[in-house]
């Protein structure tokens, strides 16, 4: 998984010529069902991610409720780290075509909806930027979803 790639090296010597982790991921897809989040190897190189300042996680996803149902260790990690990660769901909207993916500072890797899905790495800038700047084009048409707890009366 490549959200696996963002655990910190065994060794603290940072070698010349290795990309630094990025500040921020970006996670885009329907509910997560795909993803391996479930995985406790992901959840502890994301935890060990997340250790260190600025860095945030970010999820947009359009049915929080049937990734809570599919994905109750996440959640129950999620919680812990709620003050890291930020969830997102369009108002109105669909997910526009070619935004579903995963983003980690100069790496894409983008879900392709064809016959057979396929997960597409992108390192190209060019293409990076517009990624992000559709994620913030879309940003613009989202609300704040996913609470980690639920008030009720």
């Amino acid at each position: 998984s490549a959200l696996l790639a963002l655990a910190p090296p065994a060794s603290t010597a940072v070698k010349p010529g290795t990309l630094l982790p990025p500040q921020q991921v970006w996670c885009v897809d329907r509910d997560f069902a795909d993803w391996s989040l479930e995985d406790a190897a992901v959840q502890q190189a994301l935890a060990a991610w997340l250790q260190r300042a600025g860095r945030r996680l970010h999820f947009i996803g359009l049915d929080f409720e049937e990734t809570a149902r599919r994905l109750p260790r996440f959640v129950r990690w999620r919680r812990d780290h709620a003050h890291h990660v930020d969830a997102w769901r369009p108002s109105a909207v669909e997910l526009p075509p070619g935004l579903r993916g995963l983003l980690a500072g100069s790496v894409l890797w983008q879900r392709q909806e064809t016959p057979d899905p396929q997960l597409l790495t992108i390192t190209d800038p060019a293409r990076l930027a517009g990624f992000k700047a559709d994620i913030a084009d879309f940003l613009q048409r989202c609300e704040p979803a996913w609470p980690v707890t639920t008030l009720g009366l």
